[in-house]
Parts: structure tokens; C-alpha cells; sequence
């Protein structure tokens, strides 16, 4: 079985030191990509170095709505270099209306500046969305997805945003909730957006599978979340695998066989 984590943070201070473990476990758990995704322009680098260092990670860049401040609009030109540095995705970028003390019109301007870096990058996008999927859509049909589109991580959006995002070439990555299976919204998204537009995450060192509520998240739980959907969909796993992976490898251009 092969896998792909689509969505980590190698970065964390949380894994500093032990990166090399964290590596180790995950390839045992059968991933043979993780991407992972920086949130503040200080971490890009970091991004860069990590998959530099190790050949089955693979890197984003972007700036998290939660972190951003009116100063990082001057890293943004950088921000055109992704493709050049073999980051393979502008992200985590996006939207969030249920932060506390938010400026939502900085986000929006941010938002949209970054995928715009996409488009005329032609690289995907990873995108974070809470309680704002309208304003989502909104910029998307101004600003324009890249060809590769991209996909929406962490998904808790209804099956009508599902069906909206679906229109517009996305495709959507869950993780640590597909262990909680008694939500009928999240299983009937699941089975809307699976096999084609479904891949595999962990959010990793974050919310991790109900099996280890309360520890660090890390990719090697990849396997509790493939199980989880498993028990949704009442498929089995190695086809769930195979799907995920696929759509991981088309998404990012991985190339994965």
C-alpha cells in the first residue's frame, strides 16, 4: 500500500530534533510522499530545507489566515519564486471567520494575493476555510484557480459547498475526523468527493485520530484516519490507498505510479 499525507507541518517546533523518527515511522506506515506546508513566510525556508533533505517530502509555501500581519505583504513578491525553489503547492492559504480579533479583509487581500502567485505560477493551492466557504467560492470566481486547481484540506464544509467546490476543480483532504465516524454530514461529503477528489492527510503535529486524543499528531497515523474512512465508505483500505494516492500524485504532479 502506498499512501500520502497531503497535508503536514514538518515544521513545528514539535518535531524539532526528531525528524528523522518522524521520517522513519512514516514510511513504515506506508507513506512515500508527505507535503508539507509552511504558514508564515519565516518558515519557508524551513519548508524548502526539509524536503531537501529528505526525497519523499515534498513542500508548500503560503501564509496561514491565522498568522497573517500587514508587514508580511512584503514577502509576498517572493512568494513567485515557489516553483522555481520545488515547492509544489501555494499553501496553507485561505479564509477563517472563526478566529477571534480577525481582520477578514486582510485576509481577503491576502488570500487573493497569494492565488494569484498561484495562477501565474501554475502551481496547486492548499487552502484552509472555517465558517467562510461563501467568501471562498467569491474570490475563487474572481481571482481564478491555477489549472491544477487544488485541493481544500481539513474539509467540514456541507455537501452543497462540497458540490460548489467540486464545479470549480477542486478536490478536498481529511484527516483526524475521519475517526470520528458518527457525523452523517461528514459521511455523506465522504461519499460524494470519493474515489476522484478525496485524498488522504494528518494535519500532523495537529488533531490527531480519536485513538490518540490529547498526544502530537504524526504522519505515521495516517493509518488510523485510511481506517476510519475505510469504515465510513465500507470500502477497503488498499483500494482507499490507491484512490488517495492517485489523486495526490495528479493534484501535486508527483508522479507517483
Amino acid at each position: 500500500m502506498k499512501l500520502v499525507d497531503a497535508h503536514c507541518h514538518l515544521e513545528s517546533d514539535r518535531f524539532s530534533g526528531k525528524l528523522d523518527g518522524v521520517i522513519s515511522d512514516a514510511r513504515e506506515a506506508g507513506i512515500v510522499r508527505l507535503i508539507t506546508s509552511s504558514i508564515v513566510p519565516a518558515q519557508w525556508e524551513t519548508s524548502r530545507s526539509i524536503a531537501a533533505r529528505y526525497p519523499d517530502v515534498e513542500f508548500a509555501i503560503g501564509i496561514h489566515p491565522w498568522y497573517i500581519e500587514e508587514s508580511f505583504m512584503e514577502a509576498l513578491p517572493s512568494l513567485a519564486a515557489a516553483k522555481r525553489l520545488g515547492a509544489v503547492a501555494i499553501g496553507e492559504i485561505g479564509l477563517d471567520r472563526k478566529i477571534e480579533g480577525g481582520d477578514f479583509a486582510l485576509q481577503v487581500r491576502f488570500f487573493e494575493a497569494q492565488l494569484a502567485v498561484a495562477r501565474e505560477t501554475g502551481l496547486p493551492v492548499i487552502m484552509h476555510c472555517r465558517g467562510a466557504f461563501n467568501e471562498l467560492i467569491v474570490s475563487l470566481k474572481r481571482v481564478g484557480l491555477p489549472p491544477a486547481g487544488g485541493i481544500v484540506h481539513s474539509f467540514s464544509g456541507s455537501e452543497e459547498i462540497a458540490d460548489a467546490l467540486l464545479r470549480l476543480g477542486l478536490s478536498f483532504s481529511m484527516g483526524g475526523v475521519l475517526t470520528y465516524r458518527n457525523s452523517k454530514k461528514r459521511a455523506a461529503v465522504l461519499k460524494k468527493i470519493y474515489p476522484g477528489n478525496f485524498l488522504l492527510e494528518t494535519d500532523s503535529p495537529d488533531i490527531p485520530p480519536v485513538e490518540k486524543k490529547g498526544e502530537v499528531n504524526y504522519p505515521r497515523n495516517i493509518l488510523y484516519n485510511l481506517r476510519g474512512a475505510a469504515d465510513i465508505l465500507g470500502e477497503h483500505v488498499e483500494a482507499i490507498a490507491a484512490h488517495t494516492t492517485a489523486n495526490a500524485s495528479r493534484v501535486f504532479g508527483l508522479g507517483i505510479s
